[in-house]
């Protein structure tokens, strides 16, 4: 059995537990098409470091404390 990870929300003020948002990979593709790869930076720096998100508020965590 997995044990659930907690990290602190500057938001809730608490510790939480939190999740990872999916990259819609169609979307980033279509995005870097239109923008004749201006976009592709982006893409691949939403795809390699992806953002926890608080399962209370939904706020990003940036900083774990």
């Amino acid at each position: 059995m997995a044990t659930a990870q907690t990290v602190y929300c500057g938001r809730c003020r608490k510790a939480v537990h939190y999740h990872y948002d999916p990259v819609n990979h169609w979307t980033q593709l279509l995005l870097t098409v239109v923008t004749l790869g201006l976009w592709l930076p982006i893409w691949l720096c939403v795809a390699v470091s992806p953002t926890k998100l608080c399962n209370e508020c939904g706020g990003p965590i940036w900083a774990e404390m």
